[in-house]
């Protein structure tokens, strides 16, 4: 079919829009110009036109043909029919189309589906694992709504092989991504975004699902050491019991307070406090992740993690002294005390260093 752009509507429940919904088809189109890359779009239909080879596909729902996949597309062509569209919305520039590019945008190529059902498998392989990838968050999104679609149709265990035949990805990587899902909507539902001052919008979404692949910050949440697993897919998975350290947690990950500054570097070192109870308290006074690596033997510069762990050592032998001191014979007594001799000549010029 070829359809006019004004007679098909936006998908309210679009997957880019990761955790919410647009609520009416002014919101989706702000959400597009906000997430998406319109302007690579424009560009193109300026030199070539629409292309109307790969078409759009829709769906009947409430006597309105929604579109499910192409609605990048379709945004597109309706600013450039349109201007006044986004009209306060952003500044980005909508380049000249001539008259003859622009009649391309008329009449739109679209598929008309039965149902969602019908498109998922097009949609999921293209934005999962094909030529146009969707963002972690929107891969989530996606694999959740399939996920619950089949509930009551199969078990937990098939619906996740369905999903990962569908999505091309491992088992873990999914769970990972659903899990997570449901960890920020708790976080949502729970108003922690609120209290830290964070956009849904602007959540990282990659912190979170890359740390709960550690056992030590699933144990910090209450969630089990062992493997994810399909019973973690509910709402609220987090136990109460735990709920503040998941605001601890997300404070951590995101907002103002945020010890996070480089994925690949930071949160391999969040996730290592973590494993620490001391790490842990640290960071909850100082809120410095450096000190509280310090204090747990953590820290990434060799030097520093060094004299930690010598720190650590001593207490351990100051705790000991009292219970080795009556075993010693007087060849190890002597021995220590020039050990402790030692010690004390080098820690002086130790000193003397980090104060110059």
């Amino acid at each position: 079919h070829d359809i006019e752009p004004e007679k098909l509507a936006l998908d309210r429940r679009n997957p880019r829009f990761g955790l919410s919904e647009a609520v009416d088809e002014a919101d989706a189109l702000r959400k597009l110009v906000a997430s998406a890359d319109l302007e690579e779009l424009w560009n193109s239909i300026s030199e070539r036109g629409f292309e109307h080879f790969k078409p759009l596909v829709a769906t009947c729902e409430n006597n309105r043909l929604v579109v499910l996949e192409g609605n990048r597309r379709l945004a597109a062509a309706k600013i450039l029919i349109n201007s006044d569209l986004i009209k306060n919305l952003t500044k980005k520039r909508i380049p000249y189309i001539s008259p003859d590019k622009l009649q391309t945008c008329r009449k739109l190529p679209v598929v008309v589906v039965a149902n969602r059902n019908r498109a998922d498998d097009y949609i999921g392989f293209k934005h999962v694992n094909g030529p146009v990838r969707w963002s972690p968050l929107a891969k989530a999104r996606f694999g959740v709504n399939f996920y619950e679609k089949l509930d009551g149709y199969q078990t937990p265990k098939e619906r996740l092989q369905s999903l990962t035949k569908r999505l091309g990805d491992g088992r873990a990587l999914i769970l990972r991504l659903l899990v997570a899902y449901k960890i920020v909507q708790q976080g949502i539902d729970l108003g922690y975004f609120d209290k830290l001052g964070v956009d849904e919008e602007c959540i990282e979404f990659s912190h979170l699902y890359t740390l709960i692949s550690n056992p030590d910050s699933r144990e910090f949440i209450g969630l089990s050491r062992a493997p994810l697993s399909e019973k973690l897919i509910q709402n609220n998975p987090v136990p109460q019991s735990h709920e503040g350290k998941l605001l601890e947690l997300l404070g951590w990950l995101y907002g103002n307070c945020s010890v996070i500054q480089s994925q690949a570097d930071d949160r391999p070192r969040l996730q290592r406090v973590l494993a620490s109870i001391e790490g842990i308290n640290e960071l909850r006074t100082t809120g410095s992740l450096a000190s509280a690596e310090t204090v747990a033997g953590l820290f990434n510069d060799d030097w520093v993690r060094a004299l930690a762990n010598i720190s650590k050592s001593m207490q351990k032998a100051n705790e000991d002294a009292a219970i080795v001191e009556p075993k010693l014979n007087e060849f190890d007594r002597e021995l220590c005390l020039n050990f402790l001799k030692r010690i004390k000549n080098r820690l002086k010029q130790i000193e003397v260093v980090i104060s110059d």
